[in-house]
């Protein structure tokens, strides 16, 4: 509860750090043009993304709000998330082209869910803060009511421990500090084009905090057939963390 309350400020700390974030950032990795779809986290719209948009266009990539307005779940993308589907149809080109998804919380379990039944369609996906692992644990409670007021579905599905693995490159980044979501159920088992990345932050300072814009700078810029691990050098290795807490499960619901 004690991180739940601290979000705001904590957040507002991690936003005024893209200030003096210029020499992290200088030489993150330049993109090589193709499509990125950022996704919002519930309740928010692509103001919540329009800084992490901003730096990943100045990078040279064709960036893309998701164009839904407000992320209110299956109230906005439909039951059966037909209308996020046709936005990322629209974007690629009825699949012509490949696109990057990149979520915030629900924004990435919606990215994630389009990449396990769209793969021929997707590059890769980034999850930001998402419990796609789906333990109705993984919410602050506070978080579930107004979820379950906006929304016309409850955020509460049978929990899957083993979520299916995706067969495109995917990463999650997390944080063990993160007040709203439980990091264990925003991780996935690591494999050969799966990863977590660990940053300290806030839930909602994730989505403008510097280490999470390089750690996506540096997955988007690797192309899908040389796809590697992410590795931290020097001294940006002190802004992650090394392992993922899969298995240990914290419970926010109290």
């Amino acid at each position: 509860m004690a991180l739940a309350l601290a979000e705001i400020p904590r957040a507002s700390l991690e936003t005024a750090s893209l200030l003096f974030s210029a020499p992290f950032l200088a030489d993150a990795p330049r993109g090589d043009g193709h499509d990125v779809i950022v996704l919002p986290g519930f309740a928010c719209s692509k103001a919540s993304t329009f800084l992490l948009r901003s730096f990943l266009r100045s990078l040279g990539y064709r960036v893309h709000d998701w164009g839904l307005g407000r992320n209110l779940g299956s109230r906005t993308v439909g039951e059966t998330g037909g209308r996020l589907d046709e936005q990322i149809e629209r974007i690629g080109d009825g699949g012509r082209r490949k696109i990057s998804l990149v979520g915030h919380s629900l924004g990435g379990v919606l990215s994630r869910r389009y990449a396990l039944h769209n793969p021929d369609r997707v590059r890769q996906v980034i999850c930001i803060g998402s419990p796609f692992v789906g333990d109705p644990r993984a919410v602050n409670s506070v978080v579930l009511k107004i979820h379950d007021t906006l929304s016309t579905a409850p955020a509460r599905p049978p929990p899957d421990r083993d979520p299916p693995r995706l067969s495109v490159p995917f990463t999650a980044i997390y944080s063990r500090s993160d007040g709203v979501v439980s990091p264990s159920d925003c991780t996935d088992a690591p494999g050969a084009q799966a990863e977590n990345i660990e940053v300290s932050s806030s839930h909602v300072g994730l989505v403008t905090h510097p280490a999470v814009f390089y750690a996506v700078a540096d997955r988007l810029a690797k192309p899908p057939e040389r796809w590697t691990g992410f590795r931290a050098t020097g001294w940006r290795r002190s802004f992650f963390g090394s392992s993922a807490p899969r298995g240990h499960a914290d419970d926010l619901a109290a």
